[in-house]
């Protein structure tokens, strides 16, 4: 007799037929069910962000089982964009579990975004689980922590207005332009239904948008999720409206490094805190290395000639487990093409190689943790071409 695992039949799903067994099945995986009902309804599946062709469920005996949710959107690296499968509502029937059904439906759907022509995929998961779909960590979970009597005193000297989602085409133009080259950052618009819990307020200079805060609240804290604009308007904006409140302690979730906020705020009085995680958390692997490598190229051609490699010629090979690509480099350009031959400059490696292209940290640690083979000028190519980028997703574009 075969077992669930092997009669699991694996399909992709169709809204009209599956979309409320798979709200149903969420739901009771998640929690909060009614809510989750009506949010799955109206933002998290239903406004266009979810890829309903590359997403997989799990079918067994007539019931969706599992499911493996797939957003699709374009990710920044420096100044390039690849395409990510953005992974959520990973879920199996409770009276489902540990018998391998998430195995195959997981190892299904990574296939099938490759197959949709996704260059990476990014993921916020449990502990030590997705490892075994390939997945390796992308960036730490980090947040700024400022008590309100270390931010500006006073009005914030602007005027605020609250306005109904991210998604208005104001506040879309504002997001991409202070967030252009923040490597890990989404290019928006993604969802288009807001969030109820949070609350929004922008600001004009004239009649052009200036600015803008989306803020939450966890407990006793005050949590900015997401701003674009002058840094001090923003702090100034965010004290105002925590003494409004009456909220002692400011927290910037998901506050990308290279912003000129986090840079404002590690130079006043700041806590920042950082967990790492081997398996789980932020998670990211390559799909398809080559065409990542080919839209990141202008990019790499650019940090090769800032760098002192810019008069370096030759060829190097990145090869992951799947695929070897080479990297022609020449008059500061780098031009990716099909790997032939052998190579004197290499950087060989597994599924870590997803961290070097994405900057996870230092790419000589990258290298040494991933246990890649570097041949040749391999070392001082990857400093030049995969320099730390601090990647981060902001909040409201997390699936």
């Amino acid at each position: 007799m075969k077992s669930d695992a092997a009669r699991l039949m694996l399909v992709r799903p169709d809204p009209r037929r599956h979309a409320e067994a798979i709200y149903d099945l969420t739901g009771k995986t998640f929690g909060n069910y009614w809510d989750w009902l009506a949010d799955c309804r109206k933002r998290y599946f239903g406004d266009g962000f979810y890829d309903w062709s590359a997403s997989t469920i799990g079918i067994l005996n007539g019931e969706v089982v599992t499911h493996w949710g797939i957003w699709g959107y374009d990710m920044r690296i420096g100044r390039s964009n690849v395409r990510v499968a953005g992974v959520g509502g990973v879920a199996t029937h409770a009276e489902m579990r540990k018998r391998g059904l998430m195995t195959r439906t997981g190892l299904a759907a990574v296939e099938a975004s490759r197959q949709a022509r996704y260059d990476m995929s990014v993921l916020f998961g449990r502990w030590d689980f997705y490892d075994r779909f390939g997945y390796v960590a992308s960036w730490p979970w980090q947040t700024y922590v400022v008590s309100i009597d270390r931010l500006p005193k006073g009005p914030a000297g602007v005027k605020l207005r609250k306005f109904a989602t991210e998604s208005e085409a104001d506040i879309v133009r504002l997001y991409n332009c202070y967030s252009a080259g923040l490597t890990g950052s989404a290019v928006r618009p993604t969802y288009v239904e807001p969030r109820k819990t949070w609350q929004r307020f922008m600001w004009h200079k004239g009649r052009t948008p200036a600015g803008y805060v989306i803020i939450g609240r966890s407990g006793t804290n005050f949590e900015l999720a997401d701003h674009a604009g002058d840094a001090e308007c923003v702090l100034r904006v965010v004290a105002q409206l925590a003494r409004q409140r009456g909220i002692k302690e400011a927290k910037f979730v998901a506050l990308h490094y290279h912003t000129a906020l986090a840079r404002l705020l590690r130079r006043g009085y700041c806590k920042v805190e950082l967990q790492y995680v081997k398996s789980g958390g932020a998670m990211v692997r390559t799909l398809e290395l080559a065409s990542t490598l080919k839209k990141i190229s202008p990019e790499l051609s650019a940090r090769l000639k800032a760098s002192e490699m810019c008069d370096w010629r030759g060829k190097l090979l990145i090869a992951d487990k799947r695929e070897k690509v080479a990297l022609k480099i020449g008059r500061a350009k780098v031009v990716a093409a099909p790997a032939a031959g052998r190579f004197k400059h290499a950087v060989r490696g597994g599924e870590e190689i997803a961290q070097l292209l994405i900057g996870t940290e230092q790419p000589r640690e990258v290298a040494e943790a991933g246990r890649m083979r570097l041949a040749g000028d391999a070392g001082k190519l990857i400093e030049a071409l995969f320099p730390i980028q601090y990647p981060m997703l902001a909040a409201p574009d997390m699936f």
